[in-house]
């Protein structure tokens, strides 16, 4: 059958670079962190070969031969590229040794970098959150 690849080529890749630092302002009572990362991932298949035989499509009463030959050799069938970061700046405050806040702010920022099924997917987050920790 036609829908039956032959041969492909299939490769993914994801490098990631990641650091983080931290530091206690006030021994026990404050301190702040801050991470990045960057991640670029790719992903595509080549060489992709089908048979010829052809593949019958049956809609609504309507019967259409179709031979999937007519996409061997696109080198770009599948071709995705992205790159993607993030900064995230943290900190913790000790009030008592009861009770304690925490504040993290986060910016990430996705880059499509190949255009393919779903038209340009680049975009960016900023989040803020905060916490009260109580113990007990």
């Amino acid at each position: 059958m036609g829908g039956q690849s032959d041969s492909y080529e299939y490769e993914t890749e994801a490098h990631t670079f990641y650091v983080g630092a931290n530091a206690n302002l006030i021994p026990k009572r404050w301190d702040v962190s801050a991470l990045y990362s960057f991640t670029k991932g790719t992903a595509n298949i080549q060489d992709l070969r089908f048979s010829s035989d052809p593949f019958v499509l049956t809609v609504n009463g309507r019967t259409d031969d179709y031979s999937f030959t007519y996409i061997n050799g696109s080198n770009e069938y599948s071709d995705l590229e992205y790159i993607m970061w993030e900064f995230e700046l943290a900190t913790n405050i000790t009030i008592t040794d009861e009770l304690g806040l925490t504040f993290t702010g986060r910016y990430s920022d996705y880059n499509d970098q190949e255009e393919y099924v779903y038209g340009e997917l680049d975009g960016s987050l900023f989040t803020l959150s905060g916490f009260v920790t109580y113990r007990f």
